[in-house]
């Protein structure tokens, strides 16, 4: 076999285990990968030992490399920079801190209030209050308004 096509069933391989880490494939596309890999190196050996020996250090630090980027790319980052668009929470609610509103909706344990003419919706701690009661916001967690019932005096 001539050197071009080993280099060819070379390359195809690696360019069909590139594809396996993008496309699901159960593992066949990988093993395809595999097997021309082994063919191509078996058929590197017996045309030059140094052909044979080169194709094999290439493997050990290619396949490796190429599947922890692929992987890299694939996975969730652990953070999603603000500058991207990305927001966890919104935010400007704080000003709702110990603000009274009214139920405008039975809270079971959410619903709507409406606190300045504006209507939220918010969570109690557990509590169930009637529709048209006055509720006071406790606690802002990120975007849950957190409300309880006002204790008249």
């Amino acid at each position: 076999m001539s050197i071009e096509i080993i280099v060819l069933i070379y390359v195809a391989a690696f360019v069909i285990l590139i594809l396996e880490v993008f496309v699901p494939s159960g593992g066949v596309l990988a093993a395809l990968g595999g097997l021309g890999l082994i063919l191509s190196i078996y058929y590197g050996f017996q045309q030059s030992t140094f052909l044979g020996i080169g194709q094999v250090v290439v493997a050990v630090i290619a396949i490796p490399l190429m599947f922890y980027y692929g992987i890299k790319q694939l996975t969730l980052k652990k953070s999603l920079p603000v500058e991207e668009g990305f927001r966890s929470e919104k935010t400007g609610l704080d000003y709702l801190l110990n603000k009274e509103g009214v139920a405008f909706t039975n809270l079971r344990p959410s619903g709507t209030v409406v606190i300045e003419g504006k209507r939220f919706d918010v969570v109690t701690e557990g509590e169930l209050i009637a529709k048209d009661t006055p509720v006071k916001v406790m606690k802002i967690e990120g975007s849950r308004i957190i409300v309880k019932t006002v204790q008249k005096a």
